[in-house]
């Protein structure tokens, strides 16, 4: 069973309050990632607080971290999206014939 047949089976309620807990859920999940992403940069890129702006060096080092923790997110999820199919289809399946 798919996430749209188990949604199509329940009551309009349950529905719209599964949809608010996964908006929510989401909504942390990128503030968490944000977090993640502006902690790991700064480390890595700032190494003294000589001006109240970044120089050059530590731009170049933060637009790059950037770039490579947003490619390797994308490239995460594409590898999760391709592997939670076929397990969501072989749960649905198990859970059934239980």
């Amino acid at each position: 069973m798919d996430f749209q047949q188990m949604m199509a089976g329940m009551p309009a309620g349950e529905q719209q309050k599964l949809m608010v807990m996964l908006e929510e859920m989401q909504l942390k999940e990128q503030v968490t990632m944000y977090n993640s992403l502006v902690e790991r940069c700064f480390a890595n890129c700032t190494s003294s607080f000589r001006s109240k702006n970044l120089d050059e060096r530590e731009e170049k080092c933060i637009v790059r971290c950037t770039q490579k923790f947003i490619k390797a997110s994308a490239r995460a999820g594409q590898t999760f999206q391709t592997m939670g199919v076929p397990m969501m289809g072989g749960q649905g399946a198990g859970a059934g014939a239980g």
